[in-house]
């Protein structure tokens, strides 16, 4: 089904027209509650109408639509839960649109699953590495914007003036590249770490709470995709490190390096 100027906004509009649109937010860490407030702020803007997925609800593969949040969750040898996720469910929907995301691995998923699936990727790698899986752009692939991007700042932002010089917020899981202790940091992403985000309500007050800290500082050091995307929508100066796959530099290139001079890609330690 090819679209003229393809866009998941399209795309989504597309199919609900037809089908009951079902949503189920990606598990993760607080980075991955922020994609899912950026989700409900976009549907609500541009009124579209959804089902938040329930575990044991019926579902019928000619009449819902599941679209899965996506962010970085579908990396194989690093995270398993999203893949599981829809391999179980993949079956009871007409199709599966994968929101913006990084794709590393599974191709035998992807491969086999290729008539069921509409995927979103946010950098090229991934847009590039499904196109050589025989994926069409336009058609069940097209390249987009992460969804933070699309967070509705007005519901977050409050009067914090920066009070605070510099914060670091350097990932301590298996993402970090180098593994090492970092002296006064805080890796607040990890302060909710979980399949917690079709709560719309939380995922709305984690959000605000990431935006309140980092507010209070004028210098945002990180590795963590999320606070650099918070940071840069915040105008503060951003000191952007890679992680242990190409995710971070990958998502710089798409979206963040001619749109936000102040946040910066340190390609090195």
């Amino acid at each position: 089904m090819k679209i003229e100027n393809m866009s998941f906004l399209n795309l989504l509009k597309l199919y609900h027209s037809t089908y009951r649109l079902v949503y189920k937010a990606n598990p993760g860490n607080a980075g991955d509650g922020v994609i899912a407030a950026a989700t409900y702020d976009f549907m609500e803007s541009n009124s579209l109408k959804y089902e938040q997925f329930r575990f044991g609800e019926a579902y019928s593969n000619t009449k819902d639509v599941l679209i899965f949040g996506g962010g970085g969750n579908l990396i194989e040898g690093l995270y398993s839960e999203g893949r599981d996720f829809l391999s179980d469910n993949i079956k009871n929907f007409a199709k599966v649109i994968i929101m913006p995301s990084t794709i590393k691995g599974y191709e035998d998923f992807f491969t086999i699953n290729k008539e069921s699936l509409i995927v979103c990727a946010r950098e090229e790698i991934t847009f590039n590495s499904l196109l050589g899986l025989g994926y069409e752009k336009d058609n069940n692939l097209i390249l987009a914007h992460d969804m933070a991007f699309y967070l509705d700042k007005s519901k977050y932002i409050n009067n914090i003036i920066p009070f605070k010089g510099e914060v670091k917020c350097f990932r301590t899981d298996n993402e970090s590249l180098d593994k090492q202790w970092k002296d006064n940091n805080h890796d607040i992403s990890l302060t909710w770490n979980g399949d917690y985000w079709d709560n719309q309500y939380l995922a709305r007050s984690s959000t605000e709470c990431l935006i309140s800290f980092l507010q209070q500082y004028s210098v945002i050091s990180t590795d963590r995709l999320h606070i650099a995307i918070l940071g840069s929508l915040l105008d503060k100066e951003v000191n952007f490190y890679p992680n242990s796959y190409y995710k971070n530099q990958a998502v710089y290139n798409n979206s963040l390096i001619n749109l936000y001079p102040k946040t910066y890609f340190i390609s090195t330690l």
